[in-house]
């Protein structure tokens, strides 16, 4: 199934009704951004978000969770789709918004902890390291052992290890050197952020 990518920060309640009318059957529909904006606050969090505020943010452009619970299965919606959401910030979301009837699965995406920087390792380098030597669990154990457990996501740990596609022994021997600039870096936007 093809799939269509929607930035909900990049859009307003008539664009995303008119994006949705105009899409094709059968495809896989991605909300990008979707606590993005206000749309999806949830109505309870407090007096900035309520129906007047709803209406201050219509007339201001974006997309309001009326406009948006409308394109998903309002009058005009259509069957025949996969609709995925994805949010860093899950219970800012409205109840309306993810009651079971629209929201089927929920995933929750954990920091990697050892077992995964070893499961990691291995997908990428294990069979190109067996062809090598056959000492492949001997180094998934030495990058796992250098990787702090559930501090670094999986994007993170994969990210490091593509940059030593070619050389496996190159990204165990560096591995203790990313470990501290990432931890620098994630410490400084953390100070950055509280002083902001």
């Amino acid at each position: 199934m093809d799939i269509y990518v929607v930035s909900i920060p990049n859009t307003d309640d008539q664009m995303l009704n008119g994006l949705f009318a105009a899409l094709p059957d059968r495809r896989v529909v991605l909300l990008e951004g979707i606590d993005a904006g206000g749309a999806t606050c949830s109505r309870d969090s407090g007096p900035e978000d309520s129906d007047d505020d709803m209406g201050t943010r219509s007339r201001k452009g974006g997309v309001t969770l009326p406009g948006l619970l409308n394109a998903l299965d309002g009058v005009a919606s259509q069957e025949d789709r996969i609709l995925t959401m994805a949010t860093n910030h899950p219970k800012n979301l409205d109840h309306a918004l993810i009651r079971p009837d629209r929201v089927d699965l929920k995933v929750e995406f954990q920091l990697a902890n050892r077992a995964t920087a070893k499961e990691i390792y291995r997908s990428m380098f294990g069979q190109l390291e067996s062809d090598i030597d056959g000492n492949v669990e001997r180094r998934v154990d030495a990058f796992a052992a250098k990787v702090p457990d559930s501090k670094f996501s999986r994007a993170e740990n994969m990210a490091y290890l593509l940059r030593h596609w070619h050389s496996p022994a190159a990204a165990i021997e560096h591995c203790g050197q990313w470990v501290d600039d990432l931890l620098w870096e994630k410490k400084a936007k953390k100070e950055s952020a509280s002083l902001g």
